[in-house]
């Protein structure tokens, strides 16, 4: 049996656990989840997911655990999902997808699995938590291993989960993958044609490219062709990474809405 190793992390709420079913269901894999012994771990403990992350940035021994079984997956000759914020870096080997989405799309996620050891009143309130608890994660993973879980250029595939199905998710994932393995070339970003908002100095020519700031994503060049992929209707485009620049005007949005026939997210 051919090894196959993807190891999925992402924004809390991106649907990891949902896609990664999918995508093991697929390739005849097990999935391997860190957050779902991180989940049990809390409600044994009687804590919030991000009371647990808080406690773990003094308690290492914990992370300690987690991470060994991450480690041993490494050398393993199986057919596995590994859905972790850490697979990427303990798992090298796996082709290393990032799922990022919409913090309030996340957030509704949340709220409407109903976990117990994510137990919010509302959308704004989940919002709040999921920015808590990743910059709880963010420092606890540099302290201990000097990485940063939030730099895109750590991964292989980049996909924006926010206004598209799981199953969507899951075919493009598996495209990539299956590219990857045959050494093809392919664009390493994907995002919702709905999350792009112009850059004050966005260009019309050259190749689909972007910049993120603060979680929002602004079109650097190639604005042609992407607003031609939004009028046909296409739901995630393929872009490469440009250097930052500065946001566009209200202007600018309006604009831009009116020549693609595209609403952008406005929440956040």
């Amino acid at each position: 049996m051919q090894k196959v190793k993807i190891s999925l992390a992402g924004d809390l709420g991106s649907g990891k656990s949902t896609v990664g079913k999918i995508l093991a269901k697929k390739l005849g894999a097990e999935v391997y989840s860190t957050g779902t012994i991180q989940r049990r771990i809390a409600e044994e403990m009687g804590m919030t997911t991000l009371q647990l992350n808080q406690y773990m940035e003094t308690h290492p021994e914990i992370d300690g655990k987690i991470d060994d079984g991450l480690r041993a997956l490494e050398g393993e000759d199986a057919r596995l999902v590994i859905d972790s914020r850490m697979a990427w870096h303990f798992v090298p080997s796996s082709f290393a997808v990032y799922m990022a989405a919409d913090a309030y799309v996340s957030a509704e996620r949340i709220l409407k699995a109903g976990r117990s050891s994510e137990p919010f009143t509302s959308v704004e309130e989940a919002v709040r938590s999921i920015a808590d608890r990743r910059a709880s994660e963010m420092r606890r993973y540099g302290q201990l291993y000097g990485v940063n879980i939030k730099d895109l250029e750590n991964y292989d595939y980049v996909v924006d989960t926010s206004y598209v199905s799981p199953e969507t998710v899951a075919a493009h994932i598996l495209a990539h993958f299956q590219m990857a393995q045959k050494g093809r070339p392919f664009a390493r970003y994907e995002l919702c044609a709905s999350r792009l908002l112009p850059a004050a100095d966005m260009r019309e020519e050259g190749d689909p490219a972007f910049f993120e700031r603060e979680g929002k994503y602004y079109i650097a060049r190639g604005a042609a062709s992407l607003a031609q992929q939004m009028r046909a209707g296409k739901q995630l485009l393929a872009l490469t990474r440009a250097e930052e620049g500065e946001p566009g005007s209200a202007e600018q949005l309006a604009a831009w809405e009116a020549r693609t026939g595209v609403r952008v997210a406005r929440r956040g």
